[in-house]
Parts: structure tokens; C-alpha cells; sequence
């Protein structure tokens, strides 16, 4: 995806340099030949930096203290990955300890050169300063969002506004420094290095001359709709973003991508099923052993275009407990639920439950990335109550979805601000990094 700083590509390379240093001290010794030692370095250096891509190691959003835990997983799941292809290649025995060396040897080194330029970004570097023009709902929204993320390294200076007559202050903080025609002395006065125009409606040609004119070659500027994406990795739902979105849609792109997502879903759906094949038997004799009852349980959930469909799940619950109106997406269950079989918790904790969708996949009804189905019932009632509801069905709902590799339990509102966001920068590559993100999430029971 992309990003607000080329800092973020400077991280990937020293990140690089430093994995490949450590791997190729650690085992020149070892390795038969230059060439095994190259390709261990090669290998360990990619699958390293690809799971840190995935974990949001070079998110500008990301805190220090995830940082530190996201670093630590990275390094451990490669040291795993790497010990099973060893074994595959029937390597040394000694080269696994040496694995498990070099993890810890990367992630002190990162680790150590993270803290050096966060130190020294605190000591030596001044936020950027962001004026935003509009000082309305959107940009109190995005001045707000700003002030939220320290760790963006932004301060708001304050607004421009022609309408200041008409601007209820709210107790802001922010001030407003001024009208538009005024941008050149306020972005000259408060070293601006970032502009967001936060305008609802169409600017007429006085006030763009007036920013054209103010605003100097080499400031940053945003719509405020972009920059919003940008620091949440969600979508504002408006009228006119909504509108946008709409186009991005119908574009002849969108159909390539449809049906090249539809092979994909195909062959993973497939490769899925073939290998937690013996997850599902466990799982189908454990559930049997337990009452007795039907394995599967289905349940009528919303697809796209507003199209009902069967949801199929492995049943965890015992069989005079189960609710047709039970959604188990929305509604929260305690680890001691009575109401789930022993045997099952399991099932739930890592989502084996929902491996039966696979056969969803295959029929077409869902896909494997995408906004998560929800029950009739939750689907019309939010239509009613929550504007542009519905687009987020204009794709099949999804085994796995961006909503829930970034927050478990979100209101339906901030659901919609997810699904649309992936609506909109949907592509096969991005989709499979959602996939292992889903995955290493379950893995780490954080998944809910």
C-alpha cells in the first residue's frame, strides 16, 4: 500500500542490510558452498521482510510497543518457516540452533536501529506543521485524527476559512488563522509543509486562484477524503466519496480483476480445504462424539448485491442451544459460554469453525477476501439506519476481511469505513497479504 513518507522504504532497506549482515556471519562457517550461503541469506532475508510488510512493521501508524511485538513475531515466524524447510532439506541438525541464533541476533539489531532513529527523531526532528483549508465538519474530523496519531509526526498550525462568520468554534483549539486568499502569508508565517483541503463543495475559480497562488511549489497537498484513508486505512463515507467509489467500480479494470479474483478464489478455496483436511476430520469426529447431532450448521447470511445465502460452519454449539438469530460476527461470546460443546472452544479460538466455507467459496456465494456476511435481519436494519449500508455488498462477502485484521469488534459504522476502504484499493497482491495477516492472527488466538 501506499505511504506517506519515503522514510518507510529507507526502514525496508537498512532492515534488509542488517538480516542479510547477521545471517551471513552467523552461517559462513556452516554452509557447504557460497552459494548455500547465499541462498539461506536470500531466503531468510525475504520471508523476514515479507511477514514484517505484513504485520505493519512499516505502517506509519504503528506504535512503538506494537512495533516491538510485531518485530519479535516477525523474527520468531521466520526462524519457524526457515526450520521447516530445513527439515525438508534434511539440513544439519546444528544449522536450527543457528536459526534460532540469528532470529534473536535480527531482531536485536532492528531493534537497536529502530530506537536509535526514534531517539533521535525526538532529539533532532520538528513535526510537520498542516494547515487545512476548511475549518467544517470533514476538517475538524481530520484535525482531530491528527492530533490522535503523535506518532505521525504532524501538528496542525490551524484552518483557512471564508465562512469564519458562519463557523460554530466548538471550544477548538485550533485556530483559524485566516481566509484563503491569505494562504501565502500563513504558510510562509507557520513553515506549512502540509496542506489539506477539507471543502465539502466544489471550490469556485476565485478561491483555487487564490490557493494556487498561496500555496508554494514543495508543500504537500491532500484532499481530505485521501488523507483520511491514509492515516486510518479507512474509507469516509460521504456522499461524494461514495460517488467515487461508484466509478472505481464500473471501470473495465474492475471486471479483469473480478475474474482473475475468481480463479484465485478457486485454487485457494481448494488448496485450503486439501490442507487442513485433517483439522476438518478431527473437528467433524470431536463435534459427532459430542452430542451427536448434525455436523455442519448453516445460516442464511447476506451476499452480494443484497443476495441471500446458506453460510456453512461447523456447528459448536450443543444441538437445543443453537439460534437461527445468533449472529456469532456480532455478537460477543464468552470463553465459558455454556451454550458451546467443550471439544469446540477450540474449534472457535483458532476459526476452524469457519473452514466449511471453503464450499461457499467454490459455489460462488463468498469469496476468500472481502466485507464479512451478516445475518438478514442485521443487514436491513443497517440499511435503514446507516447511509450507503448496502455498498459495501457491491462485492461477494469474504471468508476474511481488512475490517478484521485491524479491529475485532467494531461498530457497524467503522465496519462499513473498513469494507469500503478495501473496496476501493482492492488488487490480488494486497489481498493476499490480508490473507496471511488473517492467518497469523488466528494463529496467535488474537483473531476473534
Amino acid at each position: 500500500m501506499p505511504v506517506i513518507s519515503k522514510s518507510t522504504y529507507i526502514f525496508a532497506v537498512v532492515d534488509a542490510l542488517l538480516i542479510a549482515f547477521s545471517t551471513m556471519s552467523i552461517f559462513a562457517l556452516p554452509a557447504n558452498s557460497a552459494i548455500q550461503l547465499f541462498t539461506i541469506t536470500f531466503c531468510f532475508l525475504a520471508v523476514m521482510i515479507l511477514i514484517m510488510f505484513f504485520k505493519g512493521l512499516y505502517s506509519v501508524t504503528e506504535s512503538p510497543a506494537q512495533c516491538i511485538s510485531s518485530l519479535f513475531e516477525s523474527a520468531a515466524n521466520t526462524a519457524i518457516i526457515m526450520s521447516i524447510a530445513f527439515l525438508i532439506l534434511k539440513f544439519n541438525p546444528v544449522t536450527y540452533f543457528l536459526l534460532v541464533i540469528n532470529a534473536i541476533s535480527v531482531f536485536a539489531l532492528i531493534l537497536i536501529w529502530r530506537i536509535i532513529v526514534c531517539l533521535f527523531s525526538k532529539l533532532k526532528k520538528t513535526p510537520k506543521n498542516v494547515l487545512i483549508v476548511g475549518a467544517g465538519q470533514d476538517g475538524k474530523l481530520i484535525a482531530e485524527k491528527i492530533q490522535s496519531q503523535p506518532n505521525l509526526g504532524m501538528k496542525v498550525v490551524g484552518f483557512l476559512d471564508d465562512n469564519m462568520n458562519t463557523i460554530e468554534d466548538e471550544d477548538s483549539t485550533i485556530p483559524i488563522l485566516g481566509l484563503t486568499c491569505d494562504s501565502e502569508a500563513v504558510i510562509k508565517d507557520n513553515n506549512v509543509k502540509i496542506v489539506i483541503i477539507a471543502v465539502k463543495s466544489r471550490m469556485d475559480s476565485v478561491i483555487l486562484t487564490d490557493l494556487v497562488k498561496g500555496i508554494p511549489l514543495g508543500v504537500k497537498v491532500w484532499r481530505m477524503p485521501k488523507f483520511y484513508e491514509k492515516i486510518t486505512h479507512k474509507y469516509l463515507v460521504s456522499k461524494m466519496t461514495v460517488n467515487w467509489l461508484f466509478y472505481d467500480c464500473v471501470r473495465k479494470k474492475a471486471l479483469i480483476y473480478a475474474n482473475l479474483k475468481r480463479f484465485c478464489d478457486i485454487v485457494a478455496s481448494i488448496l485450503i480445504l486439501i490442507l487442513t483436511s485433517p483439522l476438518s476430520i478431527i473437528a467433524m469426529l470431536g463435534i459427532k462424539l459430542s452430542d451427536l447431532g448434525p455436523i455442519f450448521f448453516t445460516q442464511t447470511r447476506i451476499g452480494k448485491f443484497g443476495q441471500p445465502f446458506k453460510m456453512i460452519k461447523f456447528r459448536t454449539m450443543y444441538q437445543d442451544k443453537v439460534e437461527e438469530d445468533f449472529d456469532d460476527d456480532l455478537n460477543e461470546i464468552h470463553a465459558d459460554d455454556k451454550r458451546i460443546m467443550p471439544f469446540c472452544k477450540l474449534l472457535r479460538k483458532f476459526h476452524i469453525d469457519e473452514l466449511p466455507q471453503m464450499i461457499n467459496v467454490l459455489r460462488g456465494d463468498m469469496s476468500i477476501i472481502g466485507p464479512r456476511p451478516v445475518r438478514e435481519e442485521v443487514y436491513y436494519e443497517n440499511k435503514d439506519r446507516i447511509p450507503f449500508w448496502e455498498c459495501r455488498n457491491w462485492v461477494r462477502p469474504g471468508w476474511c476481511g481488512w475490517q478484521q485484521v485491524n479491529i475485532c469488534e467494531p461498530s457497524a459504522e467503522e465496519r462499513l469505513e473498513y469494507d469500503l476502504y478495501y473496496i476501493k484499493h482492492r488488487h490480488i497482491l494486497w489481498e493476499f497479504a490480508i490473507l496471511v495477516q488473517y492467518a497469523a492472527k488466528v494463529l496467535s488466538g488474537k483473531c476473534k
